[in-house]
Parts: C-alpha cells; structure tokens; sequence
C-alpha cells in the first residue's frame, strides 16, 4: 500500500508521468571507484532513497580522472530522470586542472542537492616515525626526506591541503595519486606510503581501529568521530580548515519537478535520526540543500579551489 501511494504521489504531475517511467530503474553512477567517500556514502543513501520513491535505483561505479569520467557519462545521459550521478568536491576543482574536459561543469547538469561534508583526516603507517604534523613537516624541510603522501588523485581536498601546507610551511611533500580512496588506503596499510590523506569516510575505520594513526583532522574544530585526533588548525595553522563533500547531480534538462522529488527525499534520507547517527561514525556532517543552494555552492567552491590549482599550476593526471 505504501509503496503504491509513493508511486501515484510521483506520477500525479504532468511532467513526471511523461518522462519518468514507472518501471524503469535509476542510474545512479558513482564517480569513483568502491570503497572511497562517494561510493560509501551513495551505497548509504540509495536503498532510502530507492524506497522512498518507490523504485528501482541501480549503483554504477564508473572512476577515473577525479571524478571527470563519471560526471561526463552523466553529463551525456539523457535527461529524463533515470540518470543521477554522486560526486565528490573534486567535481569542482577539475575544471582548473583540466580546461579541455568534455563537459561544462556548470551547464551540463542540473544540481539535486549537496549531501554532506567530512574534513578530510590524515594518516600515517605505524610503522612510520610520524606522530604529529610537526614530525611530517620537518621531514619535509629536510632535503632527501620528504614524506610521500597518498589521496584520491590530482586535486582532491586532501591533495589541495598538503599544497597548501607546502606553501605555508616551507617544507616539500611528495604526492602519490590513487584511482580513489580504496586503493590509497591500502597503500599506506602495506608502506607503499607513509601518509594517506582523504576523507574521514575513507580513513577514519582504520585510524579507528588503530591499524592506521591519526595525525590531524583538516576541519575548523575536531571530528566528532575521531576527537583524540587534533585539527590542522591546532597544530601551527591557525585559521586552516578545508572540507571534502559529496553531491548529487543529474544531466542539464532534467525536468524540474522530478529534480524536486530527487532533492525532496534524499533530503529526508539525510534528516532521517538513523542516517545522521551514521554519518557520525563516519564522521561527516550532512548539509542538505536546494538545488539552487547546492548550484551556487558548487559555483563557489570552483572559484575558491580553483585560485590554489592555479597557485600550484596543479595538472590533471
């Protein structure tokens, strides 16, 4: 009965019945591969979701090129409501690294709503001589030392953080991108690395358990999640903070009313006492928002990301 009432709820407006067809499921294409923040968080959202509106949402990783591959298929799908792509905060520095990218970052989707935000949290190996972010910073200030640093790929929040601690500390940091969270993880488990740095969705499980240690948090105040672990801020940096988020996108066109409906129950999902209890594990902040809200915040953070990679002619890979 329920899932009836849901049904004829969304087909009742015009626009929706003519292109939102009842028995066809929803791509949802995830922009990074699994086991990173994007993929834990849409692999979250997307049963409520999927059960809220009373149909059938399919998953799809499709990673590579911070996020870009992903958004360009969503970009190219067609609009008409079956397609929505979950993206990270890289969807809005890859414009700075990469001029050519097959898409408008702007002009090509219709934004459904901005999901949430984590800091993003920094890890070392414990078999690595760092404990605080003085021990990495003085490796860095010494020539042959440098500490190498592993994160999700060029321009990611954790890469464009150490660029900026490069900057304000004098002291060099070698990056070592990864096709997404999972992998960069895994590296500094084995000593591939010493330091990882993403998402507390990604790191905060290991530094959790102890199998990784926690040397700061990139946010304004501590992760609730991880309140041993002392902020960028605390640590010789006053004022720094910096958050990695996660976004829901749709392609340009797509009927407003049933973008509506997309933002109106993921919105619910996210206010949901057992999705925010969640969410605090993984230490992530939800943040719903309109569409409109989530499209101007998108504008904003391009132009804000966009100044470092320019400060730091950062490259797409």
């Amino acid at each position: 009965m329920h899932r009836r009432a849901l049904l004829a709820c969304t087909l009742a407006t015009p626009a929706l019945a003519q292109s939102w067809i009842a028995d066809r499921p929803i791509r949802v294409i995830v922009t990074f591969p699994p086991g990173g923040t994007v993929d834990t968080v849409a692999r979250l959202i997307v049963p409520a979701m999927s059960e809220r509106l009373g149909r059938t949402m399919v998953v799809e990783n499709r990673g590579g090129a911070s996020g870009a591959i992903g958004a360009d298929a969503v970009a190219k799908s067609a609009p008409d409501g079956h397609t929505i792509g979950f993206v990270l905060s890289t969807h809005a520095v890859n414009p700075a690294m990469n001029p050519r990218l097959p898409f408008d970052t702007v002009n090509d989707f219709a934004p459904v709503g901005l999901v949430g935000g984590a800091p993003v949290l920094m890890a070392a190996n414990n078999a690595s001589p760092f404990r605080t972010l003085a021990d990495v910073v003085e490796a860095g200030r010494r020539r042959g030392a440098e500490p190498a640093y592993g994160t999700i790929g060029n321009g990611s929040t954790g890469h464009l953080t150490f660029a900026q601690l490069q900057t304000l500390s004098g002291a060099t940091f070698l990056h070592t991108p990864f096709r997404g969270g999972g992998p960069a993880v895994q590296a500094a488990l084995a000593g591939t690395v010493p330091l990882v740095v993403a998402s507390t969705v990604v790191v905060g499980p290991q530094v959790a358990s102890g199998t990784l240690r926690g040397i700061c948090v990139s946010g304004a105040r501590r992760s609730a999640a991880h309140p041993d672990v002392p902020t960028i801020a605390e640590q010789g940096f006053p004022g720094f903070a910096a958050d990695s988020w996660v976004g829901v996108l749709a392609p340009a066109r797509t009927p407003a009313p049933i973008v509506e409906r997309l933002n109106a129950e993921m919105n619910a999902v996210i206010a949901t006492p057992e999705m925010r209890a969640r969410f605090d594990t993984l230490g992530m902040t939800p943040d719903a928002q309109t569409p409109a809200q989530f499209g101007a915040f998108i504008r904003s953070e391009m132009e804000r990301w966009g100044a470092v990679v320019r400060a730091h002619s950062i490259v797409a890979d």
